[in-house]
């Protein structure tokens, strides 16, 4: 890899995504769907309910990005959509109460993964915190 790659906060931090995804979506193959998925499903498990919009904060989405994601959730029958007024608030369905459980399993089988490769969950600890801290100063300095 030439200089330019490696020392390019840029390339390396998407190569890192992409990896990731590629690991992801073989653990999570279980659920059927997108690890996003699951992952949009345990955070609305983690509440019980939550609107839409706080949902895509929490979570770093556009708000017209979540409302596809909680499309395609609610046509799997997985979540539901409660409308008031202006404000969608979103909960799970049974099947989804179910899916989450998968979900769970899927996630400590990410943890186990993620963990190995790092050399132990210390070291993946460390990784995960510095990217949300990176990301933390980014978001303010974009906002």
């Amino acid at each position: 890899m030439t200089s330019v790659l490696k020392n390019c906060t840029y390339f390396v931090s998407n190569r890192l995504a992409r990896d990731t995804e590629k690991i992801a979506k073989k653990i999570y193959e279980p659920t059927g769907m997108n690890p996003t998925y699951s992952y949009v499903l345990m955070a609305i498990d983690e509440q019980k309910t939550v609107l839409l919009h706080e949902l895509a904060d929490q979570m770093g989405y556009s708000p017209s990005t979540m409302s596809r994601f909680v499309d395609t959730l609610v046509k799997k029958g997985v979540i539901k959509k409660r409308y008031d007024w202006r404000k969608v608030t979103l909960s799970l369905t049974e099947s989804g109460k179910a899916m989450v459980k998968i979900s769970h399993a899927c996630l400590a089988k990410m943890d186990e993964a993620t963990c190995q490769l790092f050399g132990s969950a210390e070291q993946r600890n460390v990784v995960v915190n510095s990217l949300n801290d990176w990301t933390k100063t980014i978001e303010k300095q974009i906002k």
